[in-house]
């Protein structure tokens, strides 16, 4: 397996903490404290709802990583470089 490092520049943890914003309001929204969902009766409609979305997202989101790790990463040969 190749190592890579991050290339010089701030766009990649700007795509970090806009993902961890995502996924922050969607459990401060959907989730209580133990993991379960807040939608009650409406459990199934909303998991069905966010798998389609998560499916979208996710695909969308493994073509930009993949551009990113194109574009913004390069292979190391040591763990030095990490």
């Amino acid at each position: 397996m190749q190592n890579y490092k991050i290339k010089p520049g701030k766009l990649g943890s700007k795509v970090v903490q806009a993902y961890r914003q995502a996924e922050n309001a969607f459990v401060d929204t959907f989730l209580e404290a133990d993991g379960s969902l807040k939608t009650g009766g409406m459990e199934q409609p909303v998991t069905d709802a966010y798998h389609k979305v998560e499916k979208a997202v996710v695909g969308g989101y493994r073509k930009v990583e993949k551009a990113f790790v194109d574009a913004f990463l390069e292979p190391t040969d040591s763990q030095e470089d990490r």
